[in-house]
């Protein structure tokens, strides 16, 4: 009875021989594709994730050296804490290098900038700070910071699109962002 059987449903069941595993090899052609979206995706959100992190930092290490202003207010209307030195990406700064003397307001204020510089050069990639203005007119704070690039080997490797930040001068580099902040003390 099993001969007859199979002999009368052969010629159905031969028209479907592989119409299963089709289905199932494109189902895992549309599932590798979707994994591969999903990496990429992974592999910006880290990247942006960083970039929000050093912003982050940049703008806590901002309020940090207002902070410091207001607390020595006669060393900003001094024009102590206004800095004339240009963006350094790998600064000699060093833990102790800072002065430690605290006797007039301009040694206040140099000892704040030292400390705060240093603090940026340890907690963000490229990290440095610029003090402009005055008390009249306000002081803008400047943290500058570098972005994760594909020539970071500490991101990983991420590759990212260098474009020049607008808040930022043309000879600080491509890969260097700014975080600025205008305050009164």
């Amino acid at each position: 009875m099993n001969i007859s059987f199979q002999k009368k449903m052969s010629p159905i069941f031969s028209h479907q021989l592989g119409v299963g595993m089709i289905e199932v090899l494109v189902a895992l052609v549309i599932t590798s594709f979707a994994m591969l979206g999903l990496a990429g995706l992974q592999v910006t959100s880290l990247r942006f994730q960083k970039t929000a992190h050093y912003r982050s930092l940049a703008s806590l290490n901002t309020a940090d050296i207002a902070d410091r202003m207001r607390a020595n207010v006669a060393g900003a209307k001094a024009n102590n804490y206004v800095t004339t030195d240009p963006y350094l990406a790998n600064p000699s700064l060093a833990a102790g290098a800072c002065p430690t003397s605290s006797a007039t307001i301009a040694d206040v204020a140099t000892k704040d900038l030292c400390e705060w510089r240093l603090n940026l050069k340890n907690t963000v990639n490229g990290g440095w700070g610029e003090v402009s203005g005055d008390v009249l007119k306000g002081f803008t704070i400047t943290v500058y910071f570098k972005e994760p690039s594909k020539n970071d080997k500490t991101t990983g490797g991420i590759v990212q699109e260098s474009t020049p930040d607008a808040n930022c001068t043309a000879s600080v580099g491509m890969d260097v962002r700014c975080f600025k902040t205008v305050f009164l003390p």
